[in-house]
């Protein structure tokens, strides 16, 4: 039950506004002590190789269902664990209708396994939500 309205709640977020541009699979995942999930979708159909593409982020509390809000500032970033390395751009992200955020910059540059970080700040504390996605060509 609570699954769906979390998912009602996202086709909400991510619904207002303008006409979105067509969307890949929304990718999840639950922060390391459970405060809250990171909802990311890419903004193109498929994740390209070594093209720039946006996602837009929500986070939602897992008790409630309601947008998560209780942070001092939150990033996100993706990591090749394998290869030790990073994105080679900066993401921008910046706030969005309903509650969610877009990040712009986003650029895989290699084929592989890549880590998506979501670091939300709280005080002296950081809480990560990692998805992993595979591209692969």
């Amino acid at each position: 039950m609570m699954r769906t309205a979390i998912l009602l709640l996202l086709a909400v977020l991510l619904g207002c506004g303008e006409p979105a541009a067509p969307v890949g699979a929304t990718l999840s995942a639950t922060s390391s002590d459970g405060t809250f999930e990171a909802y990311v979708t890419p903004q193109v159909v498929s994740i390209p190789l070594n093209e720039p593409f946006a996602v837009t982020l929500a986070l939602v509390d897992p008790a409630t269902g309601a947008t998560f809000t209780d942070y001092d500032k939150v990033t996100i970033d993706a990591r090749m664990p394998a290869h030790g390395h990073g994105m080679l751009r900066y993401v921008d992200l910046q706030p969005a209708e309903g509650g969610a955020m877009r990040a712009d910059g986003f650029l895989f540059h290699m084929v592989g396994h890549w880590e998506i970080h979501v670091d939300v700040y709280r005080g002296p504390r950081i809480e990560r939500a990692q998805i992993s996605v595979n591209l692969e060509f």
